[in-house]
């Protein structure tokens, strides 16, 4: 089995490689006429990247600004497209300020130049502009909240947008001009209104909606936040938003099958638990370690793919980790390391959780290495600290900025 992880780390980097800008993105720009010109807005952990290809695309013709994850903005030449950076996943001044400039370029932008908007996982936290009624400082708070309470993304954005001058639609409804959306999906479903919180695609969400998912996680109640989320919504009959021209330009999808070809290539039978799978990671990972129980007493050789997004429900003080690190940990433990069963989870976007990491990989041996480095996996696993665990026994996988984002990317091999 010694050649399992640099196996699965090749069909990851596959993965990667099929959602990147430069394989994605060039089929979609005939859409956009540049005759007069294409003013460029983008947000996300992509949005460097999606700027390069669409300045090799259309040359000094177009321009605009973007902004991405500090780290991620070494990608070549992007013309007369400014990249900003800001903080993820928790904006900062920066994230305030980038979304302040985009919203101006889009509402100085003329009606005969079409906005091209580049929306990337990530948008939410890089571009923050809150409601007057709602300090900064109260936004910061209530987004660090909601990363640690067990909401899933949509609710999350569902707060986010109620709370913002930007998301929610209400980027795209600031332009005069004509515009197109080109998408990287990093959300289950693929929904373009939740996607980056929705800069350009409203949903037809509530402040009571809002509201009712804080209650839900029990939320440390902020008296301006709560003020304004009681307020009634005002009546908006331009739903020009909603109606916007858009494509999907990768998902998970997009992901898993370039893996699979990949893989079939080399021989292996391959299946998919599912594209877009949701929950908590320690869950599903004990479903899945059945699931492999079960082909391996079968004596079955074969890959099982799956993607979306889990998360990790953490109540006081906790380690450090990411749902694809917790995910191995609590896979590793049901599997009880039984032989000729590996896995490699990983998020596409090359942060899994609190560190920058992408994710980690476990073999038959996993419980060995962490007995010879004295760590309890259950001691580990209660802490929520799958960081410090695979740091320790050397099987993190570390690839640095992706420029991309398409969630989870987790495979099981059974030989």
């Amino acid at each position: 089995m010694e050649n399992t992880k640099p196996f699965l780390q090749q069909l990851f980097s596959e993965a990667v490689s099929a959602c990147k800008p430069a394989a994605c993105l060039p089929r979609y720009l005939h859409q956009v006429e540049a005759k007069h010109g294409v003013c460029v807005i983008g947000a996300g952990k992509a949005a460097a990247e999606m700027a390069a290809v669409v300045h090799q695309y259309f040359g000094d013709a177009c321009f605009g600004a973007v902004v991405t994850r500090y780290g991620y903005e070494q990608v070549g030449d992007t013309g007369r497209i400014r990249v900003l950076t800001a903080s993820h996943p928790t904006p900062d001044e920066n994230s305030l300020l980038a979304a302040k400039t985009l919203l101006q370029l889009v509402k100085d932008n003329p009606p005969h130049i079409p906005i091209l908007f580049l929306i990337s996982g990530g948008g939410s936290s890089l571009m923050s502009l809150p409601v007057e009624a709602v300090s900064f400082t109260q936004k910061q708070q209530l987004n660090r909240f909601l990363l640690r309470s067990g909401a899933n993304v949509a609710e999350i954005n569902t707060v986010r947008k109620q709370l913002s001058q930007i998301k929610g639609g209400k980027l795209a409804k600031a332009a005069v001009a004509p515009h197109l959306s080109l998408i990287i999906s990093d959300v289950v479903g693929d929904n373009p209104a939740d996607i980056a919180s929705g800069p350009t695609i409203s949903d037809g969400k509530s402040k009571a909606d809002a509201l009712a998912i804080l209650e839900k996680y029990h939320w440390p109640v902020l008296p301006e936040v709560a003020a304004f989320l009681k307020q009634p919504d005002v009546s908006d009959s331009d739903n020009s938003a909603s109606a916007a021209h858009y494509s999907i330009v990768a998902n998970a999808q997009t992901a898993i099958d370039a893996a699979i070809a990949k893989a079939q290539q080399a021989g292996w039978r391959c299946e998919v638990l599912g594209y877009d799978l949701q929950g908590e990671a320690s869950s599903v990972a004990k479903q899945h370690a059945t699931l492999a129980l079960g082909y391996q007493q079968r004596a079955e050789r074969v890959l099982l793919f799956s993607g979306g997004e889990l998360t990790v429900t953490v109540s006081g003080e906790a380690g450090h980790g990411g749902p694809n690190q917790e995910y191995l940990l609590a896979l590793a433990q049901a599997l009880n390391a039984a032989p000729g069963i590996s896995a490699l989870a990983c998020d596409t976007d090359g942060v899994d959780g609190s560190q920058d990491v992408a994710g980690a990989f476990i073999d038959a041996q996993t419980l060995q290495r962490a007995a010879a480095a004295k760590l309890d996996l259950q001691t580990e696993l209660n802490a929520h600290n799958s960081y410090h665990f695979f740091h320790t026994i050397g099987d993190l996988i570390i690839t640095g900025p992706t420029n991309t984002n398409v969630n989870d990317f987790r495979v099981i091999m059974i030989e």
